[in-house]
């Protein structure tokens, strides 16, 4: 039913967990359709993403879209970050049944608004410096 790449990510996700000192949270589905995703990335001095963790409520899919989804942007720039998206992870899955593409488009979400949460602590850091 799935593929090798999707159940290895599902059984041994290296993303998988919370991430001490986050500096950007992003969230993304509701618990009440089935998945829910959360996104954790520490960004450094120079807007690079030096680490992403995720911690998912969903099936399969869900779980293994959102470890693709942080290895695509650990270590990549908040701009380049930005740049992933659905059809990017769904490669990095494999095949993946046609049920369960949304998986990606919620990955996709959860890193945006990590970003967009860690570019809006971040302007309420400089504004009180003020």
């Amino acid at each position: 039913m799935f593929s090798e790449r999707i159940l290895k990510r599902f059984t041994d996700p290296k993303y998988a967990g919370g991430l001490r000192g986050a500096n950007g949270t992003g969230k993304s589905g509701e618990s009440s359709s089935g998945d829910l995703i959360k996104i954790y990335i520490l960004v450094n001095d120079e807007n690079v993403i030096t680490d992403a963790k995720f911690k998912a409520y969903g099936g399969v899919c869900t779980i293994a879209a959102c470890d693709v989804a942080c290895g695509l942007i650990e270590g990549r720039s908040l701009e380049a970050a930005l740049r992933t998206n659905y059809y990017q992870i769904l490669e990095e899955m494999g095949q993946v049944p046609s049920n369960r593409e949304y998986t990606a488009a919620l990955a996709e979400e959860a890193i945006k608004n990590a970003i967009e949460d860690f570019y809006k602590k971040k302007e309420k850091e400089i504004k009180s410096k003020k």
